[in-house]
């Protein structure tokens, strides 16, 4: 899970880490405290909190000297989208003297098999960039994962990224306050960028990344980060339900759904196919109104449950069953689980199925009394069919489906 500027920062400031003073705000109704802000810390940097990265120069940091001028940044960039992410609220900051910027993340290495701190004395800059231009100006650490980051060798780290005195004390004290964090919260990625030198020799987190395991938050009960989709945006009501499919159950996988703005609802078998053949889908002209995919063998009820998921979604012009040959998976039971959430929907729009696997004769006999049963517009293919030729099927299909509707409207 990805966390917001303003969560990473009051996780950080749990931990001793210092950040501007800031106001959070995610309505107009509670924007009435601006201006008492302003006139307490001066000029203000008004920043959308959005999942995406270089929002500054998408417009998407907003610099204001007066409540007027804070105000309206805040009114532009309450709900404002950048890079494809939309706005959650807006973080109203100090705005901080500066005499230095500098850049520090922990994350996990596979080389080195441990954790990894990266320090530099040039911050502000994408990493990336750093890492391409600069590779001397980064010192790159293992962190032992049984004894820590004690002071010592925080200190040596900081003295080696350039660090004297004063400053590398206090560099290394904030180094060993952010692993205390990054150990004790299950972090992923956890990057400070930049971090600001005040003229007091004081260094603060002007900016937050934080990314937690989603594997460990059994481990924190405390957490109560609203849920988030991959497309930076909070998630639908829809993807909500497909996230519960799996939870608590660990058999197979059926709850990934990403819900997209085209017609044609997806169920997709296998993570390498279901983006091949979206591609697919894609590239013949086809619009996806979702990603999605199951396997590891799920039981029918979870493909059931995914299946009524997927096909509830307003607007659908047709829906696409595919997946490869299928070789841990019984194809029957995962069918019955599809056919039963047919009998609820019962759609209207044309339904492509191309699959194959353990089980796929029993269930394309299941696939067509079902079609005669509910009178479904199915076609149904088996190996013989390439997944991607199927995409241009359901596109044909659904052409003829949108076309006798706007027959229905004259």
């Amino acid at each position: 899970m990805n966390l917001y500027e303003y969560e990473g920062k009051s996780l950080f400031k749990k931990y001793g880490i210092r950040v501007p003073e800031g106001i959070f705000i995610n309505s107009p109704q509670n924007a009435g405290n601006i201006e008492a802000f302003v006139e307490e810390v001066g000029e203000v940097a008004v920043k959308a909190q959005v999942l995406a990265g270089k929002r500054g120069k998408a417009g998407g940091i907003r610099f204001c000297k007066t409540a007027e001028g804070a105000e309206l940044a805040v009114e532009l960039l309450l709900h404002a989208t950048i890079h494809g992410s939309e706005s959650v609220g807006v973080l109203v900051e100090q705005r901080l003297s500066i005499v230095g910027e500098y850049y520090l993340s922990l994350t996990f290495d596979g080389w080195h098999r441990a954790p990894v701190v990266i320090l530099s004395q040039q911050g502000g800059v994408e990493v990336e960039e750093l890492t391409q231009r600069h590779p001397e100006k980064l010192v790159i650490r293992p962190i032992d994962s049984i004894f820590g980051l004690p002071e010592w060798k925080a200190r040596e780290i900081a003295a080696e990224a350039g660090f004297r005195e004063e400053r590398m004390r206090k560099m290394a004290d904030l180094m060993v306050r952010a692993y205390r964090c990054f150990r004790e919260n299950d972090i992923r990625l956890l990057e400070i960028n930049p971090i600001i030198e005040t003229p007091k020799v004081n260094f603060f987190a002007a900016d937050a990344v934080v990314i937690l395991d989603d594997d460990a938050m059994t481990r924190h009960r405390d957490f109560n980060y609203p849920p988030r989709g991959g497309l930076g945006r909070p998630l639908t009501e829809r993807e909500l339900q497909a996230k519960l499919i799996d939870q608590n159950d660990y058999r197979g996988v059926a709850g990934k759904y990403i819900e997209l703005d085209g017609d044609i609802a997806m169920m997709s078998a296998g993570g390498g196919g279901s983006i091949t053949n979206m591609d697919a889908l894609i590239s013949y002209g086809g619009r996806p109104a979702n990603y999605t995919e199951y396997g590891g063998n799920p039981p029918a009820e979870k493909v059931e449950k995914l299946t009524r998921v997927v096909l509830s979604k307003p607007g659908l012009t047709a829906c696409w069953h595919v997946g490869a040959v299928a070789n841990n998976t019984r194809v029957d039971i995962t069918m019955e689980g599809f056919i039963a959430g047919l009998r609820a929907i019962r759609p209207p729009f044309p339904i492509v199925v191309r699959r194959g696997g353990p089980g796929w004769e029993e269930a394309r006999a299941a696939l067509e009394r079902a079609r005669e049963e509910l009178h479904l517009d199915m076609t149904i293919f088996g190996p013989e069919m390439p997944m991607t030729e199927s995409a241009r099927v359901v596109i044909q299909k659904s052409e003829e489906y949108k076309s006798r509707l706007r027959g229905l409207n004259c």
